[in-house]
């Protein structure tokens, strides 16, 4: 296509297509690459083109169009006249006018107001000469009876004002009537619009907030009466921006323009909220203290607060923090705002709400730190104001909702700022000139206040305290309770310290510190106490009644640790808490007051409280006899409950709340104990369940639980933005059926220890009933029979059918939750609903409401439909179903039963699956299509979802509907109005499920698909340019699936802008969505999302990190992680320098800028200029005020350390030569070695922070540096590492870890680090190396019972043991190493280290010993549970014995490790036994017994580390000979011990681990061989210690060559493991311990089988031999040099690698043969077995003749011919086979030939002379050819070869018979004198020639008398040679005689000195 086709559409392309979507797709994918093209256009050319595109846009302009077509058509003239002229722009402009003015159709209005906007939007200065005759043609159309154009025109307004700003200021005052009236329109889109027009003009139009502020907020607030969710944001920031603005506002001087104070513009918010209006502000004498604020103007007011503080910034805010807190605390104090409980709770809600805006956008932690101290000098002000003699009732009631939201906003603070809180709580805070107080002392003193709300705060407020500083946990409960026993006679004081020591024992479980289990105990004698003495004190019954009661409950969350011991106290206490018999309740009800009853109630309530804590948390205790104890008990109180409303008549309705407690506690209880428990009580219980449901107290409290009951997919149809947005915790208030929104602590006071969260609070207590009873009900009812529940269905329907007004709704939503509640219980647990009966009544409930005009109830009913088709699973009853719901459809108009019939249609199919509704599929997709176009929004919306279900799950059978379906979509998507948001919601849902049932087919080009394919990209585009961030959101949904399905065909890199651009949403659910697919486009295609940029030049990691700060959304967050994780771990290692400067840039901005942190100078230096550049953290740190948080750093930390684990295996990134090679091949590259400074400055930072948790993952990281770098050398200094210069670093980290106040986990931490740097070698100068070794020393003192009495007294038992076991993990750790040291020969450094542990050596040991006996026992089965010790072992208490048992499952290896080592090194004397109470046998059998035990776990429990640590034990353990007694004299022990070695070689690949487990063996048969153990052995499988050994060795070689296999299996490795790689030394290392461990096993003591053994011993050699002696190919001769020294498990072809090994494998053959022999030597069948040794190996020879090494089978085949006795070797066969073997090798090239006549001179040396007879006579021939073959020759070239022909000579004349000798001569002297004179043999001929004379002088004179003509050659040769020589002494004497330079003629006269 061409440029000029490019930019106009193809006419000819547009005519030809028939339908209206085809037509509609085609501009739109026209328009859509239009824009682009006009931007890429050369502007020079463009502008003859421009003309006629404008033209062509204003005939597109005058068509009927959708809103998306419209909106691309505005971007394309925008686009036009960016690029070209704008002269044209106003011919535009006029005709968009001409069209408005003209009252043309609306669908072209609209198109025109759109396009007017878009261009004064981005071009406005330049429209501005027809900007009047534009506002008012807009201004007249604001009149439009049509709410789309109304709405188009004003928002239009706006985008004048953004583009023309100041130029528009002649029509501001038009603008702003235009907008005032328009906010009183009847439509809400509309006056949503208005105000944020309005919001704009304020910026540019100071009359707005200045004389027309008055009006405006007033205006406001009636706008937000009646206001959904968008037009109360909207208003809320138009209120924020008016306020902002007149505070802001100077007015110049001498004018009479009013400012504003911030104390009046405080006042208009606090009027606004307390009254709803302003009016009170211009009125005096008027009564207004019976209006009440609606909830929807309060709610709007909240949000206005939160954008006025953004709007002021974070300076103003801060500096006036004070002055903030105290004006939202005063609203509080007024009735206003609290004019009833359910209100007030409102109220402090929203008060909350605005301040944890406030804290956590605009403040940083130094802030936040400052406000949490104004909250408590708030507090303190009250309870001080409270405790004055003239404070009344009225003080009280108001005071205790300042001070609850008070503590609530302080408890969240403290919970935010974690241990970095420490200060706030220690230090003194100044309240006024000389007088200051405590944290914890304000806080106590408020549990005394009199309201309890108050009180219950304040111990949540002590709860958060503990959690954010475990240090301080103890510490306040020691507090609560001295207060308890100090203050047992106030009732305030049980109540306030009770519930707050309940709060703090409740959040022991997320402290990892943990809490002393004394204080358990202690707390549990005050509980069994009050619960004692509650009727010894009538004014104190209640409340000890109250507290004994909730403390037992809180000490349940403790968990068994705690409740195991007084299980059976507890159970006896629960039964004595409730009437033994009916009788004694009969008895009960008749007698008693009021009094006692209220306290009666409390302890059933109380009882049943602390059994449903105990059922919670306890869970591993509740057994099928407890949990029947727990139901009998149960059953009493289900009696009580029936007696409850006698009670209630007698003693009036104050026993109402405390009855209603009883019911809450009892139905909890019974929901976690199974029905068929308790079902003697099912008729009481069913009548009590149906009185709550069915609302006989004639209340109206409904269930909050309706929308849960609904599938999570059906939020889309109930409004999907009350949950995911920023708003939600005050939104929540305002929506119908349901009580969300009011949860609050003081509905019940168990909440201070049953909750984790305050978003969790309890709801109201009668809504919690109604609650708890639809649960029950839903768990009860499927276990009942037909006929009860044929009853309880029919009371249901004509229940709801005789309930009036208000109450009916509320008693349908009750019945059907807890009926929809039943059936999800019986669908989950494949139960049956009942008899057709049954069924026909609980669909005739189900179709009730399922034509309800409330549209959750109208869910419900269909969800309820779906659940009984699912679970009848009858074909007919679908049938019969779906057939109503199509006559339903066709006959009724009603929206409602529309609605919800169609969704009726999808939850069949949801539920049922299309092969289940197959019957009506057809018809429900045809009834749902039609019902998409109808004309009532709400009933387009219910039919998309309907059919979203259906195409979702109809698989297979839905894809003849999809073609239609998508041009449904499409046709939707490009017509349907704006304004829709919901259809548009459920269009995208509808494309999703099309993508997802089209799947891998999009990637397929056939015409359909194609189409197909179009449409979804095409409605992806349409959604992501809607106004509507759901809609939006949905869009990337949809973008997703497609990049899954047809990746090639989604624009990634417009989708990544389009998602960048998105991260600024002021929507929470757009940005998580955003997020949510960057994290998937992170995992796929990491290295776009690297390099990608947003703003500023700013990269994206940087921009979602900084994210992190202001997102208190937890999945946000973790999204956020995960995709910055995954970027990190794809490319970290690519370029870790800017990664490194993100990581840098937030550790080292925390440090400079909040005033918290602990580091030193080091942490604040300047970050280098080039790192800062990487990410653009520069100008992050120039505009971010706010530093980032804790939880900020914590992440950039984990980052460092993945970076680091990212390059950790790329040799450039951890070693600085080859760094500096690849940054010469690479300038413009960075490697990790070179940030190593950087790297230790960001680990110091975080280790030195005022966190503990960074603490703690600090030192991790610098552990990891210390890992990775420690082998890092620095080649500018030799034999120095180059971490050696960071010593100093690593010191001054480490040192605050080992300070007093230190948390124990921080210590432990550090121990392992110190233990890193000393075992790393890095240091080598002792002093420097002190340093480090005198903090691990100090750890010492953790050891000392009196330093564990002080850790105990403050934490966990278990905290002790972490720090003691780390210390000793450490030390066993650096005693380790210093042996391994001293074993390399590292002198020096090894005695430093010694030197260090020995001094400790004999104290270390016993605790090791100590720890071993620890582990071993907590090791133990749960069966074995009653034999640990009582009192708990050395290092651990028996209450604490499963959280003690994770520290020993850390540390235990390296302890075992050193101890072993230190046995071994002090081989078991007899004085050790005097050291502690265990003997040397007990160490010996002890320490073996927990290696073997690990050896024995399954392969998943321990790594390979670890395993290899115990064979290393284990081998030290049974190297003593003492040790090696012991163990051999056991035969089956030895056996054992074999069988846990071969299983371990079995279940692990590692090579080292193999290695270790070969030397263990070896060691054991040393142990068997010195003993003379084992005599009486039998090769029996499992008995057998020689059988075991062979069986481990065979397994060890088959696994690297398994064509060695005497069986005939497939020659394929046998392991799992077989395709890992392995280093090629270590298999080397195998074969050689393989090879000693099966030569081992012939020398061992046997009677029997001393032939069977070497029999295999050879098999197995034999066969290692013929895989390793063979010859490699071509190919594999190159690819060795190439290759790195790694091979594959099991590859046959690599045996070529292993020649070095072949030796050892002759040698092992060799000694077989000698142990043999040893035995006996006249056993016929190992003389037999030796023979076939040999005969095998020369027929594997022949079989692989082509492949095999002959050099080293002749050598092999010689040994073995040499060592093996004469009657096994001098066999025919062997003969024949060895003698064609060395004529073959003879007949070779040199090599072969030498190696030939070293072998024959072997055997011919070596052998039984009848052997070498043969042998001679059969080879000589061979021999002597080659000797003549050099006579040929004529050279002498061969040293090596000559010397072994002349050497082989000499023996052969030895060996000969004196009348042979001159024949020998005659063959061997003129070979000799032939080689005379040639090179280098002369001399070596020479010599043998006269050493022939010398021997045999008269065979030599004899010959040369026969051949005259050698003595004269010989004669010649030496004269010759002797010339020669003499030549070369005269040219050596005169070469080395110096030469004379003096002149001939002398000078006269000394020129010597002359300068």
């Amino acid at each position: 296509m061409s440029i000029e086709n490019g930019l106009f559409m193809d006419k000819e392309a547009y005519d030809q297509l028939k339908s209206k979507l085809e037509k509609e797709l085609f501009i739109f994918q026209w328009l859509t690459t239009l824009e682009k093209t006009v931007r890429d256009f050369p502007k020079a050319e463009f502008k003859q083109f421009q003309s006629k595109l404008t033209l062509e846009l204003q005939e597109l302009l005058k068509s009927d169009h959708g809103p998306p077509v419209r909106r691309l058509l505005g971007n394309a003239f925008v686009a036009v006249y960016s690029v070209g002229d704008t002269y044209s722009m106003y011919d535009t402009i006029t005709v968009c006018l001409d069209l408005i003015k003209g009252k043309a159709d609306n669908t072209t209005m609209l198109g025109c107001i759109e396009i007017l906007g878009h261009l004064y939007e981005k071009l406005g200065r330049s429209a501005g000469g027809v900007f009047p005759d534009a506002l008012q043609a807009l201004v007249k159309s604001i009149k439009s009876s049509d709410a789309s154009i109304r709405k188009s025109s004003i928002y239009s307004m706006e985008q004048m004002i953004i583009g023309l700003e100041t130029s528009a200021s002649y029509g501001y005052k038009d603008l702003s009537k235009a907008f005032r009236s328009s906010m009183t329109d009847k439509s809400v889109n509309v006056k949503c619009k208005a105000a944020q027009g309005l919001r704009a003009l304020t910026l540019f139009y100071n009359v707005a907030c200045t004389s027309d502020l008055d009006s405006n907020i007033a205006m406001c607030l009636k706008v937000l009466e009646g206001a959904n969710y968008d037009c109360r944001i909207a208003t809320a920031q138009l209120i924020g921006t008016l306020l902002s603005k007149a505070l802001q506002f100077k007015p110049p001087e001498g004018s009479k323009v009013k400012s504003y104070s911030t104390d009046e513009v405080f006042t208009f918010l606090s009027m606004s909220f307390l009254h709803g209006s302003i009016s009170i502000l211009k009125t005096s004498g008027v009564d207004l203290g019976k209006s009440v604020t609606p909830r929807e103007v309060r709610v709007g007011i909240t949000e206005a607060y939160t954008f006025f503080f953004k709007e002021m910034n974070n300076p103003w805010v801060v500096n006036n923090l004070n002055y903030i807190v105290s004006h939202l605390l005063d609203l509080l104090s007024n009735s206003k705002a609290t004019p009833s409980h359910v209100e007030a709770v409102y109220s402090r809600k929203c008060i909350s709400f605005v301040m944890d805006s406030l804290i956590n956008s605009l403040l940083g932690e130094a802030s936040q730190l400052e406000i949490a101290k104004i909250l408590i000098i708030a507090v303190h002000k009250q309870m001080e104001n409270l405790n004055k003699s003239d404070s009344s009732l009225s003080d009280a009631q108001s005071s205790q909702h300042i001070i609850s939201t008070a503590l609530y906003q302080l408890s969240s603070v403290v919970l935010r700022l974690g241990t970095a809180s420490m200060t706030l709580i220690t230090d003194h805070i100044p309240v006024a000139q000389g007088k200051s107080i405590m944290f914890t002392e304000t806080v106590f003193e408020v549990l005394l206040h009199p309201s309890p709300a108050a009180r219950l705060t304040a111990a949540w407020c002590l709860r958060c305290t503990a959690s954010a500083v475990p240090a301080q946990l103890t510490a306040l409960v020691d507090i609560c309770t001295d207060k308890l026993e100090k203050l047992k006679t106030s009732p305030e004081a049980l109540f306030g310290f009770s519930h707050s020591l309940a709060a703090l024992i409740g959040c022991v479980g997320g402290c990892p510190l943990g809490m002393p289990h004394s204080r358990s105990r202690q707390v549990m004698v005050i509980a069994e106490d009050m619960l004692r003495t509650s009727s010894q004190n009538t004014r104190l019954s209640l409340p000890r009644t109250q507290c004994g009661w909730l403390l037992l409950g809180a000490l349940m969350t403790l968990g068994s640790p705690v409740v195991k011991s007084n299980l059976s106290r507890l159970m006896l206490i629960w039964k004595n808490a409730f009437p033994r018999s009916t009788k004694e309740l009969e008895s009960e009800t008749e007698r008693g007051d009021l009094f006692t009853w209220q306290v009666t109630l409390e302890g059933y309530s109380g009882a049943l409280m602390s059994m449903f804590s105990f059922l919670v948390h306890c869970q591993d205790l509740c057994s099928e006899d407890i949990l029947r104890r727990l139901a009998g008990i149960s059953e009493v109180a289900v009696n009580v409950l029936s007696h409850l409303p006698t009670i209630i008549k007698q003693h009036g309705a104050q026993l109402k709340a405390a009855t209603a407690m009883v019911r809450l506690r009892l139905y909890s209880c019974l929901l976690k104990i199974p029905p068929k428990q308790y079902d003697g009580a099912f008729a009481n219980l069913l009548r009590q369940l149906v009185s709550e449901l069915v609302l006989n107290d004639q209340t109206c409290t409904m269930t909050s639980l309706l929308r849960k009951q609904c599938h999570r997919g059906d939020s889309i149809i109930l409004g999907i933005w009350l949950k995911d947005n920023d708003h939600q915790t005050v939104e929540e208030q305002l929506q119908p059926n349901s009580a969300a929104g009011s949860g609050a602590v003081e509905h019940d006071s168990s909440c201070v220890f049953m909750e984790k969260d305050s978003s969790n609070w309890p709801l109201p207590l009668g809504v919690m009933v109604v609650d708890s009873a639809v649960r029950l009900f839903g768990k009860v009812f499927p276990s009942l029979g037909d006929k009860h529940k044929l009853q309880l269905l029919s009371h249901f329907n004509d229940t709801i059918k005789n309930a009036k007004g208000s109450r009916q709704l509320a008693v349908q939503v009750n019945i059907f939750t807890a009926y929809l509640a039943a059936l999800k219980y019986t669908s989950e647990n494949k139960m049956k609903l009942g008899n057709q009966d049954v069924i026909s009544q609980a669909n005739q409930l189900a179709e009730v409401a399922l034509t309800n005009p409330d549209p959750i109830l109208r869910c419900a009913a269909g969800e309820a439909l779906g659940r009984m088709a699912q679970v009848i699973g009858d074909p007919k009853f679908i049938s019969t179903m779906a057939q109503k719901a199509f006559e339903s459809l066709k006959s009724s108009r009603d929206a409602h039963s529309r609605t919800g019939n169609c969704l009726a249609l999808g939850c069949l199919h949801r539920y049922v699956g299309s092969m289940g509704s197959g019957q009506h599929f057809k018809n429900s997709v045809a009834v749902l299509h039609a019902l998409a176009r109808d004309t009532v929004t709400q009933v387009q919306v219910w039919a998309l979802h309907g059919l979203s279900l259906i195409a979702d799950t109809g698989g297979p059978m839905f894809r003849g509907y999809v073609t239609s379906t998508l041009d449904l979509v499409g046709e939707l998507l490009l017509t349907e109005s704006l304004d829709k948001v919901e259809v548009h919601q459920c269009l995208g849902n509808l494309l999703t499920a099309l993508i997802t049932s089209l799947g891998p087919d999009l990637q397929m080009e056939s015409k359909s698909i194609a189409h197909g394919r179009n449409v979804c990209l095409v409605g992806c585009a349409a959604m992501q340019i809607h106004p509507d961030p759901l809609v939006q959101c949905t869009a990337i949904q949809c973008l997703q699936q497609l990049h899954l399905f047809a990746p090639r065909h989604v624009n990634m890199k417009a989708l990544v802008v389009y998602l960048c651009n998105s991260l600024f949403s002021k929507h929470l659910l757009l940005r998580r969505e955003c997020i949510a697919c960057l994290r998937q486009l992170a995992q796929r295609h990491p290295h776009e999302l690297a390099d990608h940029h947003v703003k500023e030049d700013r990269y994206l990691a940087s921009v979602v990190m900084e994210m992190l700060d202001l997102e208190q959304d937890a999945i946000l967050c973790d999204h956020i992680r995960e995709a910055v994780s995954a970027i990190l771990g794809a490319v970290g290692a690519e370029n870790p320098r800017k990664w490194l400067s993100l990581c840098k840039g937030v550790l080292s901005l925390a440090a400079n800028s909040d005033g918290l942190s602990k580091q030193t100078d080091m942490a604040k230096e300047d970050e280098e200029e080039g790192d800062e550049a990487s990410f653009g953290e520069v100008s992050t740190a120039v505009k971010n005020t706010m530093a980032p948080r804790w939880t900020t750093k914590l992440f950039a930390i984990q980052c460092v350390k993945q970076l680091m684990i990212a390059c950790k295996d790329v040799p450039h990134h951890v070693d600085l030569q080859k760094a500096r090679q690849k940054l010469k091949a690479d300038p413009s590259g960075s490697c990790l070695v070179f940030l190593l400074s950087d790297l230790v400055r960001a680990t110091f930072i975080a280790s030195t922070s005022y966190s503990d948790q960074l603490r703690r993952e600090g030192l991790s990281a610098l552990q990891m540096i210390i890992h990775v770098f420690c082998g890092t050398l620095d080649p500018d200094y030799d034999n120095h590492a180059l971490l050696e210069q960071y010593q100093a670093q690593v010191g001054a980290a480490l040192r605050p870890a080992f300070e007093d106040d230190t948390p124990p986990d921080v210590t432990s931490m550090a121990c392992q680090v110190c233990n890193a740097w000393i075992s790393s070698g890095v240091s080598r100068d002792a002093s420097d190396l002190k340093r480090i070794q005198q903090l691990l020393v100090s750890s010492l003192q953790n050891l000392q019972t009196s330093t564990h009495e002080l850790i105990i007294s403050r934490y966990n038992e278990s905290t002790s043991t972490l720090l003691r076991l780390s210390v000793l993990q450490a030390w066993a750790e650096v005693y380790v190493r210093a042996h391994e040291l001293n074993k390399q020969d590292s002198a020096e450094e090894a005695l430093d280290l010694l030197s260090t542990v020995e001094a400790h050596e004999s104290y270390l040991s016993e605790l090791w010993m100590s720890a071993i006996r620890d582990h071993a026992l907590l090791a133990l089965p749960p069966s074995f549970a009653t034999q640990l010790p009582p009192n708990g072992g050395t290092f651990y208490c028996a209450d604490t014995i499963d959280s003690s048992r994770p520290h020993y499952r850390r540390t235990w290896p390296s302890i075992l490790h050193a101890a072993a080592m230190w046995l071994n090194k002090h081989p078991f004397r007899k004085e050790m036994d005097k050291i502690t109470d265990m003997t040397n046998e007990d160490r010996l059998f002890l320490s073996i017994g927990v290696a073997i035990e690990a050896l024995c776990a399954p392969s998943s429990t321990h790594t390979n580390q670890t395993i290899c640590i115990c064979l290393e034990a284990f081998t030290e353990l049974i190297s003593s000979p003492w040790s090696q007694a012991k163990i051999a004299y056991n035969h089956s022990t030895c056996v054992e011990y074999v069988n846990v070695l071969h299983r371990i070689v079995l279940t692990r690949s590692n090579a080292q681990i193999h290695i270790h487990a070969l030397k263990c063996l070896l060691l054991l048969q040393e142990c068997r061989r010195n003993t003379g153990e084992g005599s009486d052995d039998r090769l029996e499988p499992g008995n057998s210690f020689l059988f075991a050994n062979l069986e481990m060795a065979m397994c060890v070689l088959l696994r690297r060559f398994p064509e060695i296999s005497p069986t005939d299996h497939p020659k394929t490795p046998i392991s799992s493991y077989a395709s890992t790689g392995e280093p090629l030394t270590a298999i080397k290392e195998l074969i050689r311990l393989s090879i000693d461990v099966i030569v081992g096993l012939v020398s061992l003591p046997t009677d029997q089988f001393y032939v069977e053994v070497p029999e295999a011993a050879f098999l197995l050699l034999t066969g290692l031999f013929s895989a390793c002696a063979v010859n490699p190919s071509e190919e594999e001769k190159e690819e060795q040099v190439k290759t790195s020294d790694f091979v594959l498990h099991g590859t046959p072809s690599m045996g070529h690698k292993f020649f070095s090994v072949v030796p050892h494998i002759s040698q092992g053959l060799c000694s077989v043969i000698k142990n043999m022999e040893i035995k006996d030597s006249n056993d016929r069948r190992w003389l037999t077995c030796i023979t076939t040794t040999l005969v095998t190996l020369l027929q594997t020879l022949d079989q692989k003749s082509e492949q095999a090494h002959l050099e080293s089978y002749v050598s092999t085949l010689t040994v073995l011919i040499c060592s093996a006795p004469p009657q096994a070797s001098n066999v025919q066969i062997v003969y024949d086979k060895v003698s064609a073997l060395f004529s073959k090798m003879l007949d070779g090239d040199m090599n072969s030939q030498l190696t030939s006549l070293r072998a024959f001179k072997t055997l011919i040396m070596s052998c039984d002379p009848v052997i070498r007879t043969r042998y001679i006579r059969s080879v000589s021939e061979a021999f002597f050819e080659v000797f003549f073959a050099y006579q040929k020759k004529g050279t002498g070239e061969d040293l090596t070869l000559i010397k072994e022909i002349i050497s082989i000579q000499r023996i052969l004349l030895t060996y000969c018979l004196p009348n042979t000798h001159i024949h020998m001569i005659s063959l061997i002297v003129p070979v000799l004198i032939s080689m005379l004179g040639t090179g280098a043999a002369h001399a070596l001929c020479l010599a043998e020639i006269t050493y022939l004379t010398q021997t045999y002088p008269a065979e030599v004179r004899n010959m040369f008398s026969e051949q005259p003509h050698l003595q004269q050659r010989l004669a010649t040769a030496i004269r010759t040679s002797a010339a020669k020589a003499q030549a070369q002494t005269t040219q050596t004497r005169l070469a080395s005689s110096p030469i004379s330079t003096a002149p001939k003629i002398a000078l006269k006269m000394d020129f010597s000195n002359f300068k």
